[in-house]
């Protein structure tokens, strides 16, 4: 008889708290093993214990007890749950909802669950109407489907989109990497991250950090739309845009493109880059610069087009078409070079020439060799030849098979040109203060040692009998005076680093 008198109440007063709103609207009684009104606990509402179950539109609640009001609120207690759809799930210790706006306060070990993760917050706010539930005192989200633990000060879930929005303190954390940052976004469904503030990702020994981008956790691929940096053990890249495929170790950068390498003292820029992480090489194209530091100098080089690879013992830089570079005591200029950190070599291919103070040297091949980031000598093979410039019209040329030169702090210092060599050398005197050429001196010698001073040729030695004559400037035939291949190359130069360019 108490069973049935409880069953007769509960079935009247849904149909009288129900009248609140229209059909549709009002909050349905499904179960409670008891009911009773108490206004001195809860003015107004009708009190409900045992296995109490409701339904309002696509929800479903259950708990172990509740105040039922005529405004269509519940407020329930112990184990809360609401069922929305097949999908969505949150329980917690109570729960305040509002069927009018159709909003739930939810508190005490509130837990958030959906086909592939789980919220776990001390308090959230869940709007069923709008598909939306906001935390605000600290979360943790676990991603089933990607291993991901994601935990945020703040945060908003949006349920039709499965996209959360993090804030404030925001780390992502799965074994293979970390990213932390200010604002995130996280859809659970493709596992996506986009970053709208200051990120790092971390993994192993590479670290980003970006501003804004987004990273596909799953492919684990990058794209960042502001400036963004990969750090890789001391190397770095660096552009306005960035890609970035964990899998393949490849990176792509473009505008105003940076590859810091400090485990080899270089700096490359350019428009665009390409990195791969794998063999630690990268192609820089587009106003491309390689800024080498050698010891207190600094050597800047442009090409169309700069690689550089790892060797076993270090760095190899190549260059191609329209290369050029500046340092303060050396300019050249050629179509390929290349750099060997290896073997401490730069070598020049495709018409190469090589200023020093105010030397110009030119043959098939130039090789310049490197001690303690300075010259130390240089090879030049097939077709070598020096030319200084007297005046205007007026050149110091020095020819041969190859020639070899020796370089020490303040340029080259001495060569050796062997090999069918030849020279034309212009004799000056001072008169009245002013400095003039009285005669051409015009030698050939198999083998011809010249000691500079001040970048001018100071002694010349012929080491074989040499085939020598002396004119008088005014007498010497004109065909001495310039031999086959004096190239006066000065306005190829680069007189200053822009000048690469």
């Amino acid at each position: 008889m108490v069973r049935f008198l409880t069953l007769l109440l509960l079935s009247h007063t849904t149909d009288l708290f129900g009248q609140a709103g229209k059909e549709g609207d009002r909050i349905e009684l499904l179960n409670a093993d008891r009911g009773e009104y108490d206004d001195r606990i809860a003015p107004g509402a009708q009190r409900l214990k045992g296995n109490v179950r409701f339904r309002h539109r696509d929800a479903m609640m259950r708990c172990d007890s509740a105040y039922l009001y005529q405004d269509q609120r519940v407020h329930a207690f112990g184990h809360v749950a609401i069922d929305q759809g097949d999908t969505l799930h949150v329980q917690a210790d109570r729960a305040l909802y509002n069927g009018h706006d159709r909003t739930a306060r939810l508190e005490g070990n509130v837990l958030l669950r959906n086909s592939d993760m789980e919220l776990s917050t001390p308090t959230l706010d869940h709007d069923l109407r709008n598909g939306r539930a906001v935390y605000a005192a600290g979360g943790r989200i676990v991603s089933r489907t990607n291993n991901d633990v994601l935990t945020s000060d703040q945060g908003t879930y949006l349920t039709h989109s499965r996209r959360f929005i993090f804030s404030r303190n925001v780390r992502l954390t799965h074994p293979e990497r970390t990213i932390t940052g200010d604002t995130m976004h996280y859809v659970t469904s493709t596992g996506i991250a986009e970053f709208h503030g200051p990120t790092v990702i971390s993994r192993k020994k590479v670290t980003i950090h970006t501003p804004r981008g987004q990273y596909d956790t799953r492919q684990e691929r990058a794209r960042f739309t502001q400036r963004s940096v990969i750090n890789d053990e001391g190397r770095t890249l660096e552009g306005d845009s960035m890609h970035y495929d964990r899998k393949s170790g490849r990176g792509l950068a473009w505008g105003n493109v940076v590859v810091t390498d400090t485990t080899s003292d270089m700096i490359v820029r350019g428009d665009h880059g390409r990195y791969d992480e794998n063999s630690e090489s990268a192609v820089i194209t587009g106003h491309a610069e390689l800024e080498l530091w050698m010891g207190k100098d600094t050597l800047f080089l442009h090409g169309d087009t700069l690689f550089t690879t790892s060797e076993g013992k270090g760095k190899r830089v190549q260059a191609h078409r329209r290369v050029r570079f500046f340092r303060n005591d050396m300019q050249g200029a050629c179509d390929t070079l290349i750099f060997s950190e290896a073997d401490s070599l730069i070598r020049m291919f495709d018409h190469p020439v090589l200023w020093s103070d105010a030397d110009q040297i030119t043959g098939d091949h130039i090789r310049i060799a490197l001690r303690d980031g300075k010259a130390d000598r240089l090879y030049v093979e097939k077709n070598a030849f020096l030319v200084s410039e007297v005046d205007s019209i007026h050149y110091d040329q020095i020819t041969g098979t190859d020639m070899t030169g020796q370089f020490d702090g303040e340029g080259l210092r001495s060569f050796l040109v062997e090999g069918n060599a030849r020279t034309v050398y212009f004799a000056q005197e001072e008169k009245e203060g002013k400095k003039g050429i009285v005669g051409v001196n015009r030698a050939d010698c198999s083998r011809i040692r010249v000691d500079l001073k001040d970048g001018k040729a100071n002694t010349v030695t012929f080491l074989d009998r040499p085939d020598a004559i002396l004119y008088p400037l005014e007498k010497a035939p004109p065909e001495e005076l310039r031999m086959q291949g004096a190239d006066w190359r000065g306005a190829e130069r680069p007189l200053s680093r822009a000048d690469i360019f």
